[in-house]
């Protein structure tokens, strides 16, 4: 056991050794408190100018979902009215059969076909496109089933033509494109057969005739159905889906005619020929293409002076009484002449049925 004299000495000794550690010298504090610290002008603008560009970040994006579809819708809806071009290397027995292939594969491979798409789809939501490329396939039925009645050698028209103009109506409840697709092969069909001389290859002066009695049924048809709507009740402004479809249908009609009349004429020298007939052939020829010219950016039907938005239906229905004036007039001049048969001549003097020797 330690003795009672080194107990006692140990406080004391502590107690030195305590006192004998240096005590640290208090400093002099230089350092700034956090608490009063102000923030720097540089960071507060670049903190304001990122929320702001977050915002409006944040407002193009949902201006952007909200206006993509209507966006699409617009865009989708291209009308390729631009004439028909033959390519230099390509050559075609009967000239319409040669734009109606042209223009069933621009509908197809360009817009596509509007009337085909879902319910979901931008183009399902469009007026002129579909009106203009139904009344396309209907009017290129029509002109095809009246080459096919010309281009028969018997009493039957021919089959590719007859099967093709078959294709181009429309059947509720079937897609266009295979349709449209089987059309155009058939018209091919009847081009190759054609110009290896397994088929009547009637000449332009032969189809001109018919051509133009059509297109004056179409002028007709058209300006019946604008004036119908200019005279109606406006429901919708500037312009009604009605409206737009008579509108469409009409400029449809006119650029198949004004093509199917350059087509023509590039071949028709005996019509061409002669003075009177190639300027009516000339002025046929422009009033169809000022009606099928008239593209507006949007439809406009208002009454009055039209000193803002004009009436486009008017115009149209206007340029149509030219063209059908027009194709009525030069289908009378390029008609064959009626043969009378002379009994007939007697039975129309004498009221007598003729005696039989």
């Amino acid at each position: 056991m330690p003795s009672r004299a080194s107990a006692a000495k140990l406080p004391k000794a502590y107690e030195e050794d305590h006192r004998a550690k240096a005590r640290p010298v208090p400093v002099e504090e230089h350092f700034i408190n956090l608490e009063g610290a102000q923030p720097s002008p540089i960071m507060l603008g670049f903190q304001k100018f990122w929320r702001r560009l977050m915002g409006l970040v944040k407002l193009s994006l949902v201006l952007a979902v909200l206006g993509a579809y209507p966006a699409a819708a617009i865009f989708s809806s291209k009308i390729n009215d631009h004439p028909v071009a033959f390519p230099q290397n390509e050559s075609w027995s009967v000239a319409g059969v040669g734009v109606a292939i042209h223009k069933i594969a621009r509908e197809l491979e360009g817009a596509g076909w509007a009337a085909d798409r879902p319910d979901w789809h931008p183009q399902s939501r469009l007026t002129a496109l579909p009106a203009w490329q139904e009344a396309t396939a209907s009017a290129l039925s029509e002109h095809v089933a009246l080459l096919a009645g010309i281009a028969s050698a018997t009493n039957q028209p021919d089959g590719d033509l007859a099967a093709a103009a078959r294709l181009l109506m429309a059947v509720e409840g079937e897609d266009m494109r295979p349709r449209l697709t089987a059309a155009a092969e058939a018209l091919n069909r009847f081009d190759t057969r054609a110009s290896r001389g397994l088929a009547l290859r009637p000449s332009p002066e032969e189809i001109l005739p018919r051509e133009m009695a059509l297109f004056a049924e179409w002028a007709g048809e058209g300006r019946a159905a604008l004036s119908d709507r200019i005279n109606a009740e406006q429901s919708a402004w500037p312009a009604s889906k009605e409206d737009i479809t008579a509108f469409y249908t009409a400029k449809a009609h006119a650029h198949l005619a004004h093509e199917l009349i350059l087509a023509a004429k590039a071949r028709a020298y005996g019509i061409t020929g002669d003075a009177e007939l190639a300027v009516a052939l000339a002025r046929a020829e422009a009033a169809w293409g000022r009606a099928a010219e008239l593209k507006p950016f949007f439809v406009s039907n208002l009454s009055g002076s039209g000193a803002v938005l004009p009436n486009h239906l008017a115009s149209m229905a206007y340029y149509l009484v030219e063209a059908e004036d027009a194709s009525a007039f030069l289908a009378a001049k390029l008609a064959p002449p009626v043969v009378e048969d002379a009994s007939v001549g007697d039975v129309a003097q004498t009221g007598e049925e003729p005696q039989l020797p």
